[in-house]
């Protein structure tokens, strides 16, 4: 009852079938029941053999969406490729190594600024506070011990037990008697002066600082030296003992 041929895409099978359908209606007036039942049987197997032709032909597209057994997406878009979903990626041994390494890294670098800037602010040098004081103190106790009086010993030695430690003030005073009464029989007398200072050596507890001494020496028993005196240039090294917030001799050497 269809004209279709074998090559008849899918626009075409629906004209025939839309012909096939009005001839159908026609006919089935003039028919009788049987007649018709086996027309209608007849117009089945043709729309199926149509159906199979196109099947084999353009393939079947609910079966390519659904050919995973899957039920089928209802927000998929029909003829679109859906794209297909990416797998997360674990992070293996090496990527985790990586990480911690870089971790370690990042803490060690803060932990070494933090100990350098600590170590610069405490660091300990002519500049420093200690080695400022240091320097200063040295030039002023030096020129005090070298600067006397003939028979005016007693007041020296109480400014000397003042800038020292009660061992090197006590060895110092006695190391000195056999000068003093050369002093007192010449009657001469002593002035000093600090010229310039160095440090040898610097912690929080000792400093060790070279001083260049001016001395001046005037005795009635040398007239040639005139007014004006004797000069000397003497240099000293004086070792210093932090004693709270301040700084004593511990030792004395003439240089």
């Amino acid at each position: 009852m269809s004209n279709s041929s074998g090559d008849a895409g899918p626009d075409e099978t629906t004209e025939i079938d839309a012909a096939d359908a009005v001839g159908t209606a026609s006919l089935a007036k003039a028919l009788t029941p049987e007649e018709r039942e086996a027309l209608l049987a007849e117009n089945r197997r043709v729309r199926e053999e149509a159906r199979a032709r196109d099947v084999a032909k353009f393939g079947d597209e609910d079966d390519d969406d659904h050919d995973d057994g899957s039920a089928p997406d209802p927000d998929r878009i029909p003829g679109k490729v859906a794209a297909k979903k990416r797998r997360k990626r674990k992070a293996g041994p090496l990527v985790i190594a990586l990480a911690t390494l870089a971790a370690v890294l990042a803490v060690a670098t803060g932990v070494l600024g933090y100990l350098y800037a600590s170590a610069s602010r405490d660091a300990l040098g002519p500049d420093s506070d200690l080695g400022q004081s240091a320097l200063a103190d040295a030039k002023k106790y030096a020129a005090l011990i070298v600067t006397y009086e003939p028979d005016d010993y007693a007041a020296l030695d109480r400014e000397i037990r003042a800038v020292s430690t009660p061992d090197f003030a006590e060895r110092y005073i006695k190391a000195s008697q056999e000068a003093r009464r050369g002093n007192d029989e010449a009657k001469a007398s002593s002035v000093g002066t600090a010229r310039a200072a160095g440090l040898e050596s610097l912690s929080r507890s000792q400093a060790v600082v070279l001083v260049a001494l001016d001395q001046v020496v005037t005795s009635p028993d040398l007239p040639s030296a005139g007014e004006e005196g004797l000069e000397y240039q003497t240099r000293v090294q004086i070792t210093l003992a932090r004693d709270g917030d301040r700084w004593l001799v511990s030792e004395l050497l003439t240089i």
